[in-house]
């Protein structure tokens, strides 16, 4: 196996505990490295989700399986990659905490794709907390002075990874699915269907659609006699209660609704009724924005998520900046475009696929020819 493994490229997660954009982006590189014919696995310390069912292509999981503690977790690394022995094929770790584990382990050269930066994380900002941080930070900083790239999706964390880690960061753009349908047309016809697809977390300012809808709704022209609206809340997590709790007392509880965790099919089928996706959250990327688009769903977002480095010149996009005071007159402005069709004047926006990311990522990580 370890012979095997010296000609394979290793894809590195920590732990793999449930299927989200992390993980769909590693499945992305290894359906483009398996149709390229360039062995590959993916190696982590515990898989929790059995992460190849939800691959298109057989998957190579290597789980190292260490006692509880960091400790024993480097240390299995370290043991991995002796076993595995000299290797022109460096690795590429996904995330933060995976960079961190490598560099400790002793890795150098290896690659990383930095999903989120500190500034992302939904972390208490402790005095203790931020000296992990720091810490932390000086470490990959200090694993990554070798021929490692370390590998962004957006500006925003390109200009992140300078500041926390001095690294000089590759941008590959992240695609959404690789369908071959065009976007389809749907214009409003009296109706206006929202749609928020992402974990409901404090983080993900769902509120401020709430309280932005409500105040629409209750200005002198109601948002109501313009289109019969409502919006839907696709995903599961801690906050519904409090959000349930909070569209009722504002007075619009009958015209929202919490599907929590939803199946393939179900989310389609509200994409297929949404004319409006809304995320206004500050993120990495937004995957979720590219895979609207390409449906023909006009979007409304926030300029620190960094898919809107490539939404800016486009009606298809509502551009949100600053702070919750600017939600409202940026919602207004997304609604009117829908209901006025104004954003089928102009074709739909170019947008990058999964291959090529993947290849990009592939080329950048010197595991191509």
């Amino acid at each position: 196996m370890p012979d095997a493994l010296a000609d394979s490229r290793p894809i590195f997660m920590s732990e793999v505990v449930e299927f989200g954009g992390a993980e769909r982006s590693i499945l992305a590189l290894a359906h483009w490295l398996h149709n390229q014919g360039l062995p590959h696995y993916l190696l982590t310390y515990t898989d929790h989700c059995n992460i190849a069912s939800y691959s298109k292509d057989p998957l190579t999981v290597v789980e190292l399986r260490p006692k509880p503690g960091v400790r024993s977790k480097i240390a299995s690394l370290r043991r991995h990659f002796a076993e595995r022995g000299p290797s022109a094929l460096n690795p590429l770790s996904s995330g933060y905490q995976p960079a961190l584990h490598l560099t400790l382990a002793r890795e150098r050269d290896f690659h990383c794709l930095m999903h989120d930066t500190p500034s992302l994380f939904n972390d208490s900002r402790s005095l203790a907390n931020n000296l992990r941080i720091y810490l932390s930070n000086a470490i990959i900083g200090f694993g990554f002075r070798g021929k490692g790239k370390m590998i962004v999706t957006s500006e925003y964390l390109r200009s992140e990874c300078a500041r926390d880690f001095g690294a000089d960061a590759e941008i590959a753009r992240m695609g959404g699915f690789d369908g071959s349908a065009p976007p389809r047309i749907r214009p409003s016809n009296g109706k206006l269907n929202m749609l928020s697809v992402c974990r409901i977390e404090d983080n993900k300012r769902l509120d401020w659609i709430l309280r932005a809808l409500a105040e629409l709704e209750s200005a002198p022209i109601p948002l109501s006699s313009r289109a019969d609206w409502r919006v839907d809340f696709a995903g599961k997590g801690s906050l519904i209660p409090k959000l349930k709790e909070l569209s009722a007392s504002l007075g619009i509880a009958a015209r929202v609704r919490f599907h929590g965790f939803v199946t393939d099919d179900e989310l389609e089928a509200l994409h297929h009724d949404a004319h409006l996706f809304l995320m206004p959250a500050i993120q990495g990327y937004g995957i979720p924005a590219i895979e609207s688009l390409q449906r023909g769903i006009p979007v409304l977002l926030h300029r620190e998520s960094g898919v809107s480095d490539i939404l800016l010149d486009t009606p298809w996009a509502t551009v949100l900046d600053g702070d919750e005071s600017n939600i409202v007159s940026a919602m207004n402005s997304a609604i009117d475009k829908v209901i006025e069709g104004r954003h089928h004047l102009a074709p739909p926006p170019s947008l990058p696929t999964e291959d090529e990311w993947a290849e990009r990522v592939a080329r950048l990580c010197n595991w191509v020819e």
